[in-house]
């Protein structure tokens, strides 16, 4: 009867707890493929992309839309604004993609190294 009575011993519970939780190889691995928020994810890459194109549609027609509404010109600069906010957001898609938006003036830490190996200068506009 006192078997039953007295709690289980902390090396049970410890093993217990251990089993339930897994290896944590196990928990970081899942935790990275569920994770969409992580930087170099490709689920973190796909969002940034849909938002930065449908964000540059966006805004492109409602500044497009504020002007034909305050000058009265009706729809042609929307028309106007909607290209060039679809131009915008297929240049930040195109950054996105390929790194150059990491880093302030949208370039990677190591390009300078990379320019000067190659013996060239190139002109930033």
């Amino acid at each position: 009867m006192q078997d039953r009575d007295s709690p289980p011993s902390l090396d049970d519970l410890d093993a217990r707890l251990k089993k339930a939780r897994g290896s944590e190889e196990d928990r970081v691995r899942r935790s990275e493929m569920l994770s969409p928020n992580l930087p170099g994810s490709a689920m973190g890459l796909a969002f940034r992309v849909g938002i930065e194109l449908v964000a540059g549609v966006a805004v492109g027609v409602g500044i497009g839309y504020a002007l034909d509404r305050w000058l009265g010109t009706g729809p042609w600069l929307m028309i106007v604004f909607f290209f060039l906010g679809a131009a915008g957001g297929m240049m930040n898609v195109f950054r996105a993609a390929t790194g150059q938006g990491l880093a302030v003036g949208y370039r990677k830490p190591g390009d300078d190294a990379e320019q000067k190996r190659r013996g060239g200068s190139e002109r930033e506009g």
